[in-house]
């Protein structure tokens, strides 16, 4: 019988062992699935330009929701009664191009939500309104996400321990399914149509609406900001691959230590993120500094992974690092979100997140792939996760990226000629600053 070290390293090099022939090569599990994931992205980029056109002109998006919520989990289903590894490619080919749609529809009408609330303000009003209502809707959703992985992380845990390992995957997968399944219902109560009619009769051809979903190549502010996603998803990813690679591999934790690993990575920003949202309010502090604050905290977390990989860790050494990279983690979601969300016109937020959704797939499936091409050498991926939240940082205080210019440019702040007037908020000035401690109160307690 084997010990539960020697388990977890049997496990381990099932992961990592090149089992999985194609064309005369071999593949990993780790490499089959991030193959198949970037597929999976390259076929859903052509239907992205229709979505965004449907998003922000059409009047059935919860029609798109559902569509992509039933494609989703049928092929959860589908997976479960294919025993096949060949299957496994379709079911991460397509269940990443549901999650892209589905991600666009739910952050365009977040976009909704944020400038519903702030629709009667104006001027530094409106600043403060949209600063604390978005970043309270974004940590919150972000926080409640956390419950539904860290609830999959034990049930895949639980049927893992099957001796028909591949079973049990199966069943999980199934389950996946229909829980994913239950999300239709929430399709059915979340109509948010767009606020414009077509301007014609006829249905635009691909090329107007190709042209439609490259508006956003029009606002630099919104580009510097995808940048920004990019970078940030990466870098987390390849954090959590590489993280938990060297725990099973190289530090030989038992499995169920890798259970509360996960757990606890995503329960803790149920604490986190929500004790975050006051302090960011008096602070005063907008989405630029919020993502700044990320970046460096996933510099510490890949620096001293790097630093110490020689080193012998503990599990109680990885538990801190995981709830600390945890919080940043959701700190890049959620304000990455804000920001791309204040740069997009009103309007036009289906395209902006279009693109937010599909930059942040890219980006989370290239630090999956550079983590997991070498799973031995935890070092080289703890450094492409330091180098991509460097350029984060560098972007964002290098890049002409900020807050306000994104409000300004997206058209939100059209009574306010210039930035100067914004310095009795002491965002990008020191004066005013009793002022602004008020307002910020006033829009915090409003939200």
């Amino acid at each position: 019988m084997l010990t539960p070290n020697l388990l977890t390293v049997a496990r381990y090099q099932r992961l990592t062992r090149h089992s999985i022939a194609i064309d005369g090569s071999r593949l990993s599990p780790l490499g089959w699935s991030g193959l198949s994931w970037a597929i999976g992205i390259l076929i859903v980029a052509p239907i992205l330009t229709q979505t965004a056109h449907h998003l922000d002109r059409g009047q059935y998006q919860s029609l798109i929701l559902i569509a992509a919520t039933s494609f989703g989990s049928f092929f959860c289903l589908l997976t479960g009664f294919f025993k096949t590894v060949w299957v496994f490619l379709f079911y991460i080919l397509f269940i990443a191009g549901s999650i892209i749609v589905a991600e666009a529809v739910h952050t365009r009408n977040l976009g909704l939500m944020i400038r519903g609330l702030a629709a009667h303000d104006s001027g530094k009003h409106l600043v403060l309104r949209r600063r604390a209502a978005a970043s309270q809707l974004s940590l919150y959703c972000t926080a409640i996400g956390g419950i539904g992985a860290a609830l999959m992380a034990a049930f895949m845990y639980h049927m893992l321990r099957r001796t028909d390992q591949l079973t049990g995957l199966w069943v999980v997968s199934i389950f996946s399914g229909l829980i994913w399944f239950i999300g239709i219902c929430h399709g059915l109560f979340t109509n948010r149509p767009s606020s414009s009619s077509p301007a014609t009769a006829f249905e635009p051809n691909f090329f107007t609406k190709l042209s439609y979903s490259m508006t956003l190549l029009r606002y630099p502010q919104a580009i510097g900001s995808l940048v920004a996603v990019f970078l940030s998803s990466f870098a987390t990813m390849c954090i959590f691959t590489s993280g938990t690679l060297f725990a099973i591999g190289g530090v030989c934790i038992k499995p169920v230590l890798v259970l509360v690993l996960w757990i606890l990575y995503f329960l803790f920003p149920l604490i986190s993120l929500p004790l975050l949202h006051p302090l960011q309010i008096i602070i005063r502090a907008d989405a630029v500094r919020m993502q700044l604050l990320g970046f460096i905290i996933c510099l510490f977390v890949s620096g001293a992974g790097f630093y110490f990989k020689s080193h012998r860790w503990r599990a109680g050494h990885i538990i801190v690092i995981a709830l600390v990279q945890s919080t940043a983690n959701g700190i890049l979601y959620s304000f990455g979100r804000i920001l791309l969300l204040d740069a997009s016109p009103p309007g036009k937020e289906g395209a902006f997140a279009v693109w937010y959704a599909f930059v942040r797939c890219i980006g989370a499936m290239i630090g999956f792939a550079a983590a997991s091409a070498g799973p031995g050498r935890a070092g080289g991926s703890f450094a492409a996760a330091f180098l991509g939240s460097f350029l984060g940082i560098i972007v964002l205080i290098f890049g002409n990226v900020s807050n306000i210019g994104a409000l300004k440019a997206a058209g939100h702040l059209k009574g306010m000629d210039d930035e100067k007037r914004m310095g009795g908020l002491g965002m990008e000035k020191g004066e005013g600053m009793g002022s602004a401690v008020a307002d910020s109160g006033e829009g915090r307690g409003r939200v």
